[in-house]
């Protein structure tokens, strides 16, 4: 039984000859409206791992692509040296050096995506591009202050990885 129409205490619906809901059925309704909130929330955050992938590939493609057009600080080693070693040496990279920027890139991005498909009703896309449009500036600016260009292909990587996960969010997200 769905209720339709709820007051004091009585639950009346036109698919049921039910004409009064107890307290508890209420309290059981809404909590299952609340559960099934919680889980598209947690659905939609869940497809920020899409972005860890893709800073993975970027920085391995980057690291190659710097060797090649011999950018300083990137032209160490041989190329086997830069191929193979890289597949390690970037998790390593990530989760030593860039943990504190990790978890303050996610976190920002999880804040972002709750105020962002809780308090708005702007499209999937729009939402998307509002947080590239506010996290990408601090990559931005970084590359230029440390002269670590690898941050502004990671800044391209989001733009592609918020792409990908539009896809997944239109799934999750009926429109």
């Amino acid at each position: 039984m769905y209720c339709t129409v709820i007051e004091e205490n009585r639950c009346t619906t036109k698919y049921s000859s039910y004409a009064s809901a107890t307290p508890y059925h209420l309290l059981y309704q809404t909590v299952r409206l609340q559960f099934k909130y919680l889980k598209k929330t947690l659905n939609i955050l869940a497809t920020n791992w899409v972005h860890l992938v893709g800073f993975y590939i970027t920085t391995y493609v980057s690291i190659a692509l710097f060797k090649l057009l011999g950018v300083p600080h990137y032209g160490g080693g041989s190329w086997i040296q830069t191929l193979l070693l890289s597949l390690v040496s970037i998790p390593f990279l990530f989760f030593t050096y860039g943990l504190k920027i990790i978890v303050g890139f996610f976190g920002v991005l999880v804040l972002l995506d709750l105020i962002g498909f809780r308090f708005t009703k702007s499209s999937i896309r729009t939402i998307l591009l509002v947080e590239w449009l506010l996290i990408i500036p601090i990559f931005i600016g970084w590359a230029f202050e440390y002269e670590y260009w690898l941050w502004i292909t990671l800044a391209l990587s989001f733009l592609v990885t918020q792409y990908w996960r539009e896809q997944k969010l239109k799934r999750i997200i009926v429109v």
